[in-house]
């Protein structure tokens, strides 16, 4: 009896041994599958990631030369920029004629030389307008600023003005706000000659 106890006792033992072997497998095999699957899956949207981000670069480099021209065709066009090519008297004979055509009233240029700042002199909604016209490219600084309202206060008129094809820096914007002169850029300009209708013409 007691030798059958020992035979017992080995082949639970074996089986024991055999049946953790078998699960040890199974751990191993599962593991190494989880393994192989995260890597894989990982991998896989590393892959998508860069794909989709070379996909986007593609895209705006494909997409960057429409934008472009829809940008400059949709852009607002300065034609104020087309008064550079004339001269100074014309530029301001030219400017009275669009003055006139925006609603102004007695429009009238000052004499060339001895204008006090003002190259011209208007009437609007009873209103009395001194303008200086600055026809050059750059933006324009303060002392046309302090030349329009000397002039207008050397000719009587209420409001003082400069006018230009371009820009004004900002010391000229400051000193404006603070004398109550006008500033009539490019872009005003551009708007009061759309209204006109007119084109500036070198007369040479």
């Amino acid at each position: 009896m007691k030798r059958r106890k020992k035979k017992k006792g080995i082949l639970l033992s074996l089986l024991d041994g055999f049946l953790s072997l078998i699960d040890w497998l199974c751990e191993s095999v599962a593991g190494a599958f989880v393994a192989l699957f995260s890597a894989v899956f990982r991998g896989a949207w590393a892959l998508l990631c860069g794909l989709a981000k070379l996909m986007a670069k593609a895209a705006g480099v494909v997409l960057a030369v429409p934008v472009w021209a829809f940008r400059r065709v949709t852009a607002p066009r300065n034609g104020a920029a087309r008064c550079l090519r004339l001269d100074g008297p014309e530029f301001e004979s030219y400017v009275a004629l669009v003055l006139e055509d925006n609603g102004f009233r007695h429009v009238a240029l000052t004499k060339g030389s001895g204008d006090q700042g003002v190259d011209i002199l208007a009437e609007r909604n009873g209103k009395t307008y001194a303008i200086q016209c600055k026809n050059y490219d750059g933006a324009v600084g303060n002392f046309a600023v302090q030349e329009a309202y000397a002039g207008a206060q050397f000719y009587g008129c209420e409001i003082p003005a400069v006018i230009c094809p371009g820009t004004f820096t900002r010391g000229a914007k400051e000193l404006a706000q603070s004398t109550g002169v006008l500033l009539w850029d490019g872009k005003r300009l551009s708007h009061m000659m759309k209204i006109s209708g007119r084109r500036p013409r070198h007369r040479a």
